[in-house]
């Protein structure tokens, strides 16, 4: 048996993945802002009614709809909301934010969405506001 080699820094740039196509997945996109006391408040999480980030990124599909920052159709759209987001707050994140260029940073969420996973990224802004940015996938007929 041969194993070929896998190149870890280029697999995201695939980009005949569609799987999402194929399991009639659309996108429900989340933002909270959390100060410490909030983050690490798990029943405030938890509660279906609150809009505070879940600590499972799943169990935002059970917020209400008032939630959902935006819906896309398509992992690009996706992407665009994604890259809204995160433009005005890179700055704030410091050395986090440059670790990893953007170009790896944004293909690789691509690449998740269009296999049908969903991307979430979590960064304190301060010492005391967490900013969380999630796009979880669902199948479910649940817009007109």
């Amino acid at each position: 048996m041969t194993v070929h080699p896998f190149d870890y820094d280029a697999y995201w740039r695939d980009q005949t993945r569609d799987d999402w196509r194929k399991r009639g997945l659309h996108w429900h996109c989340y933002t909270s802002r959390m100060d410490g006391n909030a983050y690490g408040d798990d029943p405030a999480r938890r509660d279906p009614n609150s809009e505070l980030a879940p600590r499972e990124i799943r169990d935002w599909l059970r917020k209400p709809p008032r939630a959902i920052r935006q819906m896309p159709a398509s992992p690009e759209e996706a992407i665009r909301w994604l890259r809204a987001q995160w433009e005005p707050v890179k700055e704030q994140i410091g050395r986090e934010a440059t670790a990893i260029s953007d170009e790896t940073r944004f293909g690789t969420a691509l690449y998740n969405l269009r296999c049908g996973n969903d991307v979430c990224w979590g960064f304190w802004l301060t010492a005391s506001l967490h900013l969380h940015l999630a796009i979880v996938a669902t199948d479910e007929k649940c817009h007109p």
